[in-house]
């Protein structure tokens, strides 16, 4: 029997994977619907959008939409202020090496005559506060995309923007060197829309067209708070383990010890928060950590982490936003408390400080 699931599990994580490779080779473009009124030289309807933060997400979505005909304002501050205007947006796809330079309007403050259809906000949890009065300001009435794990903060959201709020999450993920965005687009994730209410309106679906249309993979999810929740229980314990090593995906793929923890802590997450009917987690990592063999995971993981994706992936966000980590581990931890399910293993590891790595 033992002989059996064995062999079972490699041939499912053999397909598993290929599927996975076969993703990543695949082309993404589809023609874009848009929702306002201006067209552009192709005939596809434009979209104004203002994208608050110059990151590595906002500046990859911001180049990819501008490419696909729309009109697209970034917000940034001091040094990537000033990067992006003497040098415009510079995008380099990790995995190719292909570099493209994007011209941009980027602008250090809002103009309270300009007006956008869609304002998208790719910012860490702990900068939404700052965000929060310039949205509100805003009176033009456009719709607001919040673009990264808000889990435990919509209502608040949703109270300061009435039926403007829209939440989703990226697919994308890289790092930024000087005035270059090495990045990537994560094939095995696709970009997540919702409303708060769990609708499919119509302008989440013109949303999803256009965000098809500049190439991102699109999926719009009918609890975009579950969908995200389920996020954060795959992604701290990857975080968490990364912190153990001082944030070094090679040394983490080198300590199968922690590879298996981070794993058992994450099914411990799935198990709880499936059981309570809390989480809306993704088929692949259903596959990967409710169905194979513990020893699978960690051997695919390290894998991963051994490479340029752990990097890109995990690591140097994971590095960049101790407070985001340890605020979604917080959410976590209570969400799987109310479940009343033992985690062990999810408790030992999120006792690792994000700051230094000590336990």
């Amino acid at each position: 029997m033992v002989l059996r699931a064995l062999v079972i599990g490699s041939a499912m994580l053999a397909r598993w994977v290929a599927r996975e490779e076969q993703a990543r080779e695949g082309g993404r473009k589809r023609h874009a619907e848009g929702y306002s009124s201006t067209r552009d030289g192709s005939g596809e309807r434009s979209v104004r959008i203002l994208v608050i933060g110059a990151g590595v997400i906002g500046s990859v979505y911001a180049a990819k939409l501008l490419q696909s005909g729309h009109e697209v304002v970034l917000l940034a501050r001091g040094r990537r202020l000033a990067d992006l205007q003497a040098s415009g947006l510079i995008l380099e796809e990790a995995e190719s090496g292909q570099r493209t330079v994007v011209p941009v309007t980027v602008v250090a403050a809002l103009d309270p005559e300009d007006r956008y259809d869609l304002v998208l906000v790719p910012v860490r949890s702990e900068q939404l506060a700052a965000v929060l009065p310039v949205l509100a300001g805003m009176r033009d009435g456009s719709q607001v995309l919040f673009f990264g794990n808000t889990t435990g903060r919509h209502a608040r959201l949703v109270e300061a923007l009435g039926d403007r709020a829209l939440f989703g999450f990226p697919a994308a993920g890289g790092v930024r060197n000087g005035p270059v965005i090495r990045y990537v687009l994560i094939s095995q994730q696709q970009t997540m829309l919702g409303e708060p209410t769990g609708a499919t309106t119509s302008r989440l679906q013109h949303l999803k067209a256009v965000l098809q249309g500049a190439g991102f993979s699109t999926t719009i999810t009918a609890d975009i708070d579950g969908w995200l929740q389920g996020h954060a229980a795959f992604v701290v314990p990857i975080a968490f383990a990364l912190y153990r090593v001082g944030t070094d995906p090679s040394r983490l793929a080198a300590d199968p010890d922690t590879v298996r923890l981070m794993v058992r802590a994450t099914r411990e997450a799935f198990q709880a928060l499936r059981a309570d009917g809390k989480a809306e987690i993704p088929a692949n990592l259903r596959t990967l950590y409710l169905r194979l063999p513990t020893a699978f995971a960690v051997r695919y993981w390290r894998r991963v982490l051994a490479g340029p994706r752990g990097e890109l992936w995990f690591a140097a966000h994971t590095r960049a936003a101790p407070e985001e980590m340890r605020a979604l581990a917080d959410e976590l931890q209570d969400a799987v408390r109310r479940t009343s399910r033992s985690t062990p293993d999810l408790t030992m590891l999120l006792r690792t400080t994000p700051m230094n790595g000590h336990i």
